[in-house]
């Protein structure tokens, strides 16, 4: 999810796959603990800065994402970040997720 509105640049929330990244782990012979160390690793944070900046040639200067923070677990209906419909409710993901855009924005 891109956050930043009023900021001083763009900012994102982002989910991995984590069912993928494990995979790409094992690929890489790298060891997968959990999705909180998994996620704090150079090396997938190494793999995520390159998907971001491969996205980011396709928006100008002002639109591509500066910084952002892999969450641990996907968002669900049941945890409440998404719709029935599948919708993301982004009210609550700012209020659940406020301490990972701050550390965005510090």
């Amino acid at each position: 999810m891109v956050v930043g509105a009023e900021k001083k640049f763009v900012g994102a929330l982002i989910v991995p796959s984590f069912s993928t990244l494990r995979e790409w782990m094992k690929e890489k012979e790298i060891n997968y603990t959990t999705n909180e160390d998994v996620i704090h690793h150079p090396k997938v944070l190494e793999l995520y800065r390159g998907l971001v900046e491969s996205f980011n040639q396709f928006f100008n200067h002002v639109e591509q994402i500066k910084k952002f923070e892999l969450l641990p677990r996907e968002w669900t209906i049941e945890t409440g970040e998404m719709t029935p419909k599948m919708s993301l409710k982004r009210k609550v993901v700012m209020e659940k997720f406020k301490n990972a855009i701050e550390r965005i924005y510090e």
